[in-house]
């Protein structure tokens, strides 16, 4: 009956018990644990009916603890769209491991065979009668400590009821009725503070006046160790003028920091690289190409509306953490190793704010709580950044720069080169056991520097800058990943990683090898794809979008499509454009196949989510800089979409409880960027390749297209 270990899922074998997974409380209630985290993907959710269906329980009897590191089970970060892939698995084996533990007790306490026994909202029933015993009446019976085997038979799928349903999520209930985010969190006897945030993560404080700001009243104290400076005050007016008078009398030694490069992308182009070949399937690398083109992706931030946030206190000998990071486990070790206290002495736990999907300045900011609540033991201490904060000190996008060539013989590719150039996608707390990467542990006097910069391996779903480099399609190709380790920001994770400028470069040469080989960009796709689910979604989107009905004198529709990671959820985007002094969305429609859709409802909120943040990197968002300092103070430096910018959209999921489910977080995010960047290639006449598509960069290419 019993399965090894090795056919288990990750997560039960490093959560090997059935209490790390489930917890009876009062009747009628069961608390489902995961160490995953809710940042707007509504996976809490999805887990929870997982959880439901194999239990064969209502989904308001199930309840959800996250990311509580003294009570839930370790399943590392939530990143990479890997949540449902991995964590639903081990939910359904634990759900179904309980289930049977269960059944076998109620059975054992009945006195009638196992296979008698039924259950409905958790009361169990003898040929079809329902008695007194009950899940929570039983559960004493059951050992919590047995470790999970997997050899309990689960759902059919063909039989699921709360599987495959889009139920409203309590967390969205929260969040639109009362305080949900952590910057509504509060703590009786909570102090207010910050940290003065470097202009680059190289500077060097050469002094400030402490006595400038000890004099206002309410002033708790200032902490300066090193590089690491910081005022707790007791309320956040107080806290707000005595930063505001201390930036005054501070002074920094930038040295080479307002030196250097233009631009970002020239940083990129002057830095040592190391090449890697991705992949190669032919040899004539010397050939006459048809086509070539390069295509860049600036720096781009995260534009999370709510700046980051953190509450830490030290009390009783221990530490508690409040935070909306993306990994509390491993925040969870990095701080225990900075403040040198045992790391059971440390509890760390989730809280929402805004949504990132990637490293942004959570993790960050939790460390700047802990450095400033150690000053005041006892005390909570909320520590917030700026909205300049935000902008400027946390982890942002690498540039990219990717070069595209090919030749087409009798109407298809013939041969094709892709050349993708970029500095890392994951310096993050975490990312290794030996490393800390919390800006404020860096700075102190006795400093925990960054590590050396790598970037994801390559084995590593698809890499960081090289994921998705290698075309979906059928056809010989070459890949070169040339990586960047140094550049003079501070990169790091975001949203898909370097799929997202990889996508919008393959997707914008297939439409124009399709005009070189007098094709329809949607027949030349299909005519370079064999998989069903990758045809399925781009027909289905066509079908959608009514691609081939006329539109209006300026405007156009484009199409991308992409499988993230090559093997992981199918999206295809069809962007409707209007292009006169600038671009203007008028519609996307968006098909998507995840396999078994778990929630269908989630899955449309996240693709289009996901479309929308693409659609603001495609045409808005850059940060500026001056040599290597990030000079963004507000949301005019560095715009992003607005509500009234966003068009109607229409997302279709596909459904196979043939396929496991698989995540959809970032796959939306290429094809959109090819959609649009295609939709504005065939309004205008001329393609754009540098991003963002502003209205300079459209005047700038229409020029240097009559100049040719």
């Amino acid at each position: 009956m019993n399965s090894p270990a090795s056919s288990l899922p990750e997560f039960i074998v490093e959560n090997p018990r059935l209490g790390d997974w489930f917890a009876f409380a009062l009747p009628g209630r069961l608390i489902l644990k995961t160490g995953k985290v809710e940042i707007g993907q509504d996976i809490l959710t999805a887990l929870r009916q997982i959880a439901a269906e194999e239990l064969e329980l209502p989904l308001p009897m199930v309840e959800v603890l996250s990311g509580d590191t003294s009570a839930s089970p370790n399943e590392g970060p939530t990143v990479a769209s890997l949540s449902i892939m991995m964590s639903g698995p081990a939910v359904r084996l634990a759900a179904t491991e309980m289930r049977g533990r269960l059944f076998q007790a109620a059975a054992a306490r009945l006195g009638v065979p196992a296979s008698q026994v039924g259950a409905v909202d958790g009361v169990f029933h003898v040929a079809g009668t329902a008695t007194q015993v009950n899940y929570w009446t039983i559960i004493g019976d059951v050992d919590l400590d047995e470790r999970i085997a997997g050899g309990f038979p689960g759902k059919d799928p063909k039989t699921y009821r709360v599987v495959g349903t889009s139920p409203v999520s309590p967390e969205l209930i929260r969040k639109l009725s009362g305080p949900a985010f952590i910057h509504d969190f509060s703590l009786d006897g909570m102090l207010h503070g910050r940290a003065l945030r470097q202009p680059h993560f190289d500077a060097k404080l050469v002094r400030f006046d402490s006595e400038s700001a000890r004099r206002l009243l309410g002033i708790i104290s200032i902490v300066h160790d090193g590089n690491f400076l910081g005022v707790v005050a007791e309320s956040e007016h107080l806290l707000f003028a005595a930063m505001d008078r201390l930036e005054r009398v501070v002074e920094w030694d930038l040295g080479e920091a307002r030196e250097g490069a233009p631009s970002p992308l020239d940083y990129l182009d002057k830095a040592d690289s190391a090449p890697v070949t991705v992949h190669e399937d032919f040899e004539d690398h010397q050939r006459n190409w048809q086509y070539a083109a390069t295509f860049t992706k600036p720096l781009i931030g995260h534009g999370s509306i709510g700046p980051s946030c953190a509450v830490a206190q030290f009390e009783d000998g221990g530490l508690r953490i409040w935070t909306h990071s993306q990994n509390v486990f491993a925040l969870r070790r990095q701080v225990a190793r900075v403040v040198e206290i045992p790391e059971d002495k440390v509890v760390v736990r989730h809280l929402p704010a805004a949504g990132c999907y990637g490293h942004n300045g959570a993790d960050d900011v939790a460390m700047d709580a802990v450095l400033l609540a150690r000053a005041v033991p006892g005390r909570p201490v909320r520590a917030q950044w700026s909205r300049r904060d935000e902008l400027r000190a946390e982890p942002v996008s690498s540039p990219m720069r990717v070069a595209v060539s090919a030749s087409v013989e009798d109407g298809r590719i013939a041969a094709w080169q892709l050349t993708t150039r970029s500095g890392t996608h994951v310096r993050r707390p975490g990312w290794g056991d030996e490393v800390n990467l919390l800006a404020a542990a860096a700075l102190q006097s006795r400093p925990w520097p960054f590590h050396e910069p790598t970037d994801v391996p390559l084995d590593v779903g698809g890499g960081g800058g090289a994921k998705n480099s290698v075309a979906g399609y059928n056809f010989p190709q070459r890949v070169v990943y040339e990586y960047v380790p140094h550049l003079p920001f501070r990169v790091s994770s975001m949203r898909s990683l370097g799929a997202f400028a990889n996508v919008l470069a393959i997707e914008s040469a297939m439409d124009d090898l399709a005009c070189i080989a007098g094709s329809d960009p949607v027949e030349f796709r299909l005519a370079h794809l064999t998989h069903a689910r990758s045809r399925q979604v781009i027909e289905s989107v066509v079908a959608m979008s009514d691609w081939h009905g006329t539109t209006e004198p300026g405007e156009a529709k484009g199409l991308g499509f992409a499988q993230f990671e090559n093997e992981v959820s199918y999206c295809a985007v069809v962007a409707q454009v209007s292009v006169e002094e600038e671009v203007r969305l008028l519609r996307m429609w968006a098909a998507v196949d995840a396999g078994l859709a778990i929630n269908p409802g989630g899955i449309v909120a996240q693709v289009e989510g996901g479309m929308i943040q693409a659609a603001s990197w495609t045409l808005r968002e850059a940060v500026p800089t001056e040599g290597r300092l990030i000079v963004s103070d507000s949301w005019k430096d560095y715009p992003i979409l607005r509500f009234g910018d966003i068009p109607e959209i229409t997302v279709s999921v596909m459904s196979n409880s043939a396929d496991p489910s698989v995540g959809v977080g970032e796959v939306a995010m290429g094809p959109t960027a090819g959609a649009i960047a295609n939709a504005v290639a065939r309004a205008l006449g001329v393609r754009v390749r540098d991003l963002p598509i502003t209205r300079d960069c459209i005047i700038s290419t229409i020029m240097a297209d009559d100049r040719a």
